[in-house]
């Protein structure tokens, strides 16, 4: 048993708990990294149980908001690097801030029970210790997700779940349906073309498909440098529609239902190709699925057809299993934390990384780490920062942009990425706030 009076736990060595662990550094903070696996990389370490990865994956944020402003992705990396060269990259970010020597690895947590002012830990690796400070980053893709109520009947035939797709090959010669219209949903169906007999694609609603380049540049990065050349929001977004029109991106073109939100009310689903094989007919798309007789599968506007496998690319659940969910206050099926981190019923619990924004990772991962830091130095201090911040989590109710997302199970944690750091930083600048300390006032 230890006593780690000030230190701090980080359960999860994927990008958030790297960039975490790399402030905590800097900061002078003590911290022991909890991994699961036998190295970092989170989704990204395809060989784990933990990756999410397939042959043919890519990046869908470029390179140059994903990388870290100050620990540039290599000079001879694509602009969409792939998974494997990511992995590589994340894996230098470890070395090159010096995690390996402060990581447990092998180490999955097995219980987090509150104990005192803190919390204690075990894990499958025999550690046994008490934290005055836990840091959750094991990240949102953990536990396959279905649609929920399943759709009617059963299918006779195969069935998988993104989680469980690594390559074309697993599809060769079958009558493939790919669910979801998500960005991974996207990629598989037209990695699908590949090697299946057949490809149908079914989604629930209209969407706005971009294509990773504009100009020759990668559009995000396109669509920055838009700047102030409009007088508003509408304006831009009228814009930008409209080159994509013209680019050939609009679903409508192709016989696809048009979206019912605006251009960035949802996620971005980044995919050039999508369109292009539907516009060909490799791809044939489907509204969504009224339910399953037997080998065939129905969908609402009354048509059928035959498939061997169907492949639900729908999502995935949090998932803490170290943790009794009665600990925590839930919104609907997530848990409730202010600024989609911090419970407003634990003071020494913080959970960095469950958010979706439209953003590459570099935008936020440094901004996040920071907050930790500061939120450490201010609970070890027992700061009046940390006063205020207590009170203002359990009365605050920021603006991060939620209202505008369309409804659905994965924008219940999206958020406008600018409004969130910028509340992070505002937040971040509270707990800095030194005053007098509980401790000195005692």
């Amino acid at each position: 048993m230890g006593d780690m009076t000030a230190r701090v736990a980080i359960i999860g060595g994927g990008p958030t708990g790297i960039g975490v662990a790399r402030e905590l550094i800097a900061g002078g903070v003590a911290f022991d990294l909890y991994e699961a696996e036998a190295d970092f990389g989170g989704v990204w370490n395809g060989e784990a149980a933990c990756g999410r990865t397939y042959r043919s994956l890519h990046l869908i944020s470029p390179k140059f908001n994903t990388q870290l402003p100050d620990f540039p992705m290599p000079e001879d990396y694509p602009p969409y690097p792939d998974h494997r060269q990511m992995l590589r990259y994340i894996r230098a970010c470890a070395r090159e801030f010096g995690l390996y020597e402060r990581t447990r690895f092998n180490a999955a947590v097995e219980t987090l029970v509150p104990e005192g002012d803190g919390w204690r830990l075990t894990s499958t690796a025999g550690h046994d210790a008490h934290y005055r400070l836990v840091v959750v980053c094991n990240g949102l893709q953990r536990v396959p997700r279905f649609p929920d109520p399943a759709y009617p009947g059963r299918f006779e035939g195969e069935v998988l779940h993104a989680h469980d797709y690594k390559s074309a090959d697993q599809l060769r010669g079958r009558k493939v349906l790919v669910v979801g219209g998500g960005n991974s949903g996207c990629d598989i169906a037209v990695d699908a073309i590949r090697t299946a007999e057949s490809v149908h694609h079914s989604t629930r609603r209209g969407y706005y498909y971009q294509p990773k380049f504009i100009d020759g540049k990668p559009t995000p990065q396109w669509m920055l440098e838009l700047g102030n050349k409009f007088a508003s929001k509408e304006e831009t977004l009228a814009y930008i529609e409209a080159v994509f029109r013209l680019a050939g991106y609009d679903g409508a073109d192709y016989g696809l239902p048009r979206p019912d939100y605006p251009l960035d009310g949802a996620h971005p689903v980044m995919n050039s190709l999508l369109l292009y094989h539907i516009g060909h007919g490799d791809v044939v798309p489907k509204g969504d699925v009224a339910g399953f007789p037997g080998s065939t599968a129905r969908f609402v506007d009354g048509s059928e057809a035959a498939f061997d496998l169907v492949l639900y690319a729908t999502g995935y659940r949090r998932d803490f299993p170290f943790l009794d969910p009665g600990l925590l206050q839930w919104k609907g099926d997530i848990p409730d934390l202010f600024l989609h981190s911090t419970p407003r019923n634990h003071d020494n619990l913080l959970f960095m990384g469950f958010i979706n924004a439209a953003g590459g990772l570099g935008d936020g991962l440094k901004t996040q780490g920071l907050f930790v830091l500061s939120y450490a130095k201010a609970l070890f201090g027992r700061t009046a920062g940390l006063e205020r911040f207590l009170a203002a989590k359990r009365t605050d109710a920021p603006d991060l942009g939620q209202a505008y997302f369309i409804q659905s199970y994965r924008h219940q944690w999206e958020a406008d990425l600018w409004k969130l750091l910028g509340h992070m930083r505002r937040y971040r600048d509270m707990l800095a706030d030194n005053g007098e300390t509980k401790a000195a006032a005692e």
